[in-house]
């Protein structure tokens, strides 16, 4: 089976589970620190390790999410390392982030600039990305001095990159075409 599908499939089915026993901010938040978990390339390394027994890997995957848990997601790690669908959790857990963001009207923007922006640019872009439909922004700022100046501002899918290091290698580009169309 694709391993999108397996992953869509298990985050639907938690997701309804989650919806039919009221858990699903508690969820939601284990979900988001467990994907935060999973995209440590030393836990990817752990989760994707085949000498490691299956219940060794649950055992440690539990003891870093921490004892504050909700049992829904404790049964969830639990079965879906039995069921040896370990590997898919980090996709399983983005796709019940992303469920869970549609299902409650919440918006997602990711703002990446060179250095930290002020409390009233990111109150500002989240009124901007709600717009006129009323919907909540989740806002997450990034920091990467490597795009020099601007900003990379992405808003659910939307992607905008502002950044001089994007301009620098648009330019580098046209130079480099324009050099080689004279020769």
């Amino acid at each position: 089976m694709n391993d999108s599908k397996i992953a869509v499939r298990y985050a639907k089915a938690l997701f309804e589970i989650t919806l039919s026993h009221k858990a699903l901010e508690a969820v939601y938040e284990d979900m988001k620190m467990i994907n935060q978990l999973c995209s440590l390339q030393e836990v990817k390394e752990i989760i994707e390790n085949p000498v490691i027994p299956v219940t060794k890997k649950k055992e440690i995957m539990l003891a870093l999410t921490g004892k504050g848990q909700n049992k829904l997601t404790v049964t969830f790690v639990d079965f879906i390392f039995s069921q040896g669908r370990g590997a898919h959790l980090n996709a399983v857990s983005r796709n019940f982030i992303s469920l869970t963001r549609r299902h409650r009207g919440i918006r997602q923007v990711t703002l990446t600039t060179a250095v930290t922006v002020g409390e009233k640019v990111k109150e500002e872009l989240a009124a901007i990305a709600a717009g006129d439909t009323g919907a909540t922004s989740e806002f997450i700022e990034k920091i990467d001095p490597s795009i020099i100046g601007g900003f990379i501002l992405r808003v659910d899918d939307t992607y905008i990159d502002a950044s001089v290091k994007n301009r620098l290698n648009k330019f580098r580009k046209e130079f480099t075409l324009a050099v080689n169309a004279e020769e």
